[in-house]
């Protein structure tokens, strides 16, 4: 019975056998079909190979032999009867290896998975470190302010005065105090130029000698300075001439040269604050200038300057000097503490070379602690080179105001003197606002070309054209108008004029597809007069609501009910409103119609009012009787408890006692 059951399952498997031997041989059909030669011979073989294809199963395949068994293994699964059968294999077409018929085919080769290196993302300035960057630049400002605010103060001190007073010729004090004004601390203006000149001669003659620096406190190196006439700090020689000008009765600033990091960021610079801030590495920034690491570099005593650096310290732009204002000229004039000169200002800050300015900010501190932001009246090119350094410059308009609204802290009552020199300094700015460059324009709040111009921008027609570059024209910025669609300029509560023709198409991409948008200027546009209510109906939109982007845009007989509860309050006392549209806001990737309150007609203005005061009313009273109703629930719940309680003590404090022994002592009694 085992062995008939066993030859069945032989038989069986020939069969499947013969199954897998005709889906080989289908296969190797389509492949044969697939082949694709050039040559007229190989299309040919192909040919003869498709033919020889018709053969019957039983060439191909031989008989499978039986594996050998044992009688014992009659309980063996029927996987034991194919262990040892040999491998199938279809030779047709390859059991002759000398048959020219037969195309030679190609090893191929699936290899699972990718095996190249993962492609590195390229390097590029991070948020981060334009924040670190902005934020160290600011510190750099505050930092420096709040230290010549010490150094001012210092020379504002009555024993610092004295000291100048001291160092002062007999003969310069006697040749001043003749031009005083009587009764008033000031200079006559006749003679405010004589006695300046003549005072800064007497000051040359003091013939200060420079060292390198020491770790000295700011005043007590300061008091060693006078005593022994050399100079340790860059701040020394300004901090002198200051106090005496003051001293003599002129109006003399203390000025500051600030310079502060880059704001732009390098790649280089990017990844290595990334690499310190995922390292949690305490570190600060530098500033890249070896004037500065020069000029405030600390040794463990004074040493004497060498040649190289003695005509450094003349020669080089100083970072303090001083500000004395000129009667005669009502003009500041700038003096080098170092030379005891009196120099141009844009000579000063660039040294002595038509070059840009070397500080970015340059602050004027006064006597009385107001500081004053001078750094226009220093630099030849403001617009289109040192503003480009400072915060004026940056995108966000968080940092761009940021400096103006520090300084701010100590600024005083402008004066007529300091509204003059402010309208000096700007008209100074506007004088030489054209930029040489090309690529200068891009960011220059003057002038304008039409290659930097928006595509929600454009020259008004009829401009004047103040200049060329290249060939191209250059316009005034404050020619250039805003041009929008028809939707945003109603959105503005302005519509566009009957019979006016589009004065620029601008294209976006939409969801995939191409759009042209119409645009129009300010001058093509008019106020919007919505409909007016007619008989309590209010006009609607195409979307049912009232578009009430401005109050302009309200009609006419209605009122703008902002009342969360004003809708449904009209549906009971049957008022025809509509949602009023404020705005759009973005929510979910989609833009969505912010709504406030309802539109509604003017003579059902008060009576939806005093429905909506009364149904205040009600809601507050029954909240209030909900609250006492609560409060009431409490207390009972309170007083069950209580009473419970003192049931529970009154049962149950007798048994407790009488089962408690009691031990007294002097002191202590035992339970």
């Amino acid at each position: 019975m085992n062995k008939d059951k066993r030859e069945a399952r032989g038989c069986d498997a020939m069969e499947d056998c013969g199954t897998l031997g005709d889906l080989a041989q289908q296969s190797e059909r389509a492949c044969d079909v697939m082949i694709i030669s050039d040559d007229d011979d190989d299309v040919q073989q192909a040919d003869v190979k498709q033919a020889d294809t018709t053969d019957s199963d039983d060439d191909v395949f031989e008989d499978v032999p039986r594996a050998d068994t044992a009688e014992d293994n009659d309980e063996d699964s029927d996987d034991d009867v194919f262990e040892d059968a040999p491998q199938v294999r279809n030779t047709e077409g390859f059991a002759d290896d000398s048959d020219d018929s037969m195309p030679e085919l190609g090893t191929i080769e699936v290899t699972a998975g990718d095996d190249t290196e993962p492609r590195k993302r390229r390097a590029v300035v991070t948020h981060r470190a334009r924040l670190v960057r902005r934020s160290h630049h600011k510190a750099h400002l505050i930092v420096h302010l709040l230290s010549t605010q010490l150094l001012n103060h210092i020379c504002t001190q009555p024993s610092t005065l004295a000291l100048c007073l001291s160092l002062i010729p007999v003969y310069v004090v006697d040749r001043i105090q003749q031009h005083l004004v009587p009764n008033r601390r000031e200079i006559r203006r006749d003679w405010a130029s004589a006695d300046l000149h003549y005072f800064l001669s007497s000051f040359q003659a003091l013939k200060f000698k420079h060292k390198r620096g020491r770790g000295l406190d700011v005043e007590q190196g300061f008091w060693e300075f006078v005593e022994t006439r050399v100079a340790t700090r860059a701040w020394h020689e300004p901090m002198l001439l200051v106090g005496m000008l003051r001293v003599l009765a002129f109006d003399a600033r203390l000025c500051v040269g600030i310079r502060t990091p880059e704001l732009k960021v390098t790649v280089k610079e990017s990844v290595e604050i990334e690499r310190m801030y995922k390292s949690d590495v305490s570190w600060a920034g530098q500033v890249q200038d070896t004037d500065i690491c020069r000029a405030e570099e600390l040794n463990n005593g004074p040493t004497e300057l060498n040649k190289d650096d003695q005509k450094w310290w003349r020669d080089s732009v100083p970072q303090y000097w001083c500000e004395v204002f000129d009667q005669v000229s009502e003009q500041w004039l700038t003096i080098n503490a170092h030379t005891g000169t009196i120099e141009r200002p844009t000579q000063l800050a660039s040294g002595g070379k038509r070059g840009p300015c070397a500080f970015p900010y340059i602050l004027g501190i006064d006597s009385s602690g107001s500081v004053v932001d001078i750094t226009r009246r220093y630099t030849r090119d403001f617009v289109n080179n040192t503003r480009k350094r400072r915060l004026e410059s940056s995108r966000n308009v968080q940092d761009s105001v940021w400096w103006a609204e520090w300084i701010k802290r100590w600024e005083r009552e402008h004066t007529e003197r300091d509204i003059h020199e402010a309208a000096e300094m700007a008209r100074r700015t506007e004088r030489n606002t054209m930029p040489r460059n090309i690529k200068d324009f891009a960011s220059n709040p003057y002038y304008v070309l039409l290659r930097n111009l928006t595509q929600h921008e454009m020259v008004a027609p009829n401009s004047p054209v103040v200049g060329t570059i290249r060939g191209e024209c250059v316009y005034l910025r404050t020619h250039v108008q805003k041009v929008c669609s028809r939707m945003a300029w109603h959105r503005t509560g302005r519509t566009v004029k009957d019979q006016e023709q589009p004065i620029k198409h601008t294209t976006t991409v939409r969801k995939g597809v191409e759009c042209v948008s119409e645009m129009y200027g300010l001058w093509q546009t008019q106020v919007v007069c919505p409909e007016p209510v007619v008989h309590g109906q209010v006009p609607r939109n195409e979307y049912g609501n009232v578009d009430l982007f401005v109050p302009e845009m309200l009609p006419h007989g209605g009122t703008h009910v902002r009342d969360p509860g004003a809708r449904s309050m009209c549906k009971e006392l049957d008022i025809d409103c509509a949602d009023a549209v404020v705005g759009f806001e973005f929510r979910r990737g989609a833009t969505v119609p912010v709504l406030d309150g309802v539109v509604i007609a003017t003579e059902s203005r008060d009576m939806l009012l005093d429905a909506l005061r009364e149904e205040r009313r009600i809601a507050i009273v029954a909240a209030r009787a909900a609250a006492e109703t609560r409060a009431v629930q409490r207390w009972r719940r309170l007083l069950i408890a209580l009473r419970v309680r003192a049931e529970i003590d009154s049962t149950f404090a007798s048994r407790s006692s009488r089962s408690t022994t009691t031990f007294t002592t002097p002191n202590t009694t035992f339970y």
